[in-house]
């Protein structure tokens, strides 16, 4: 086995919460990124909603984070479109050119 594919043990903490979780070494650094950007989400609601259970506040990160996902998901996905836009109007212009 690969050392990047080893799984090892890691724990998270968010909201307080204390999560083992069993990783590829490879994704590690995915994982703690996770983790400060859902902190720092979590910090910022938690000023804004200080008067909000932990939990409503978590389901109020997950939302943001799965709306800044589908943005995500959608410009990927428009971008190929545009692209494949582009070339096929470079094509039209260029049977065009020739008549």
């Amino acid at each position: 086995m690969n050392k990047n594919d080893e799984i090892f043990k890691i724990h998270i903490v968010i909201g307080g919460f204390r999560i083992p979780m069993n990783i590829a070494r490879k994704d590690e650094e995915i994982y703690r990124y996770a983790e400060k950007l859902v902190e720092k989400y979590l910090d910022e609601f938690q000023k804004i909603y200080n008067q909000r259970a932990t939990e409503e506040i978590l389901t109020l990160v997950a939302f943001r984070l799965a709306v800044a996902l589908t943005k995500q998901e959608i410009d990927q996905d428009t971008v190929p479109m545009a692209e494949r836009i582009k070339a096929l109007g470079s094509e039209l212009d260029s049977i065009l050119s020739e008549e």
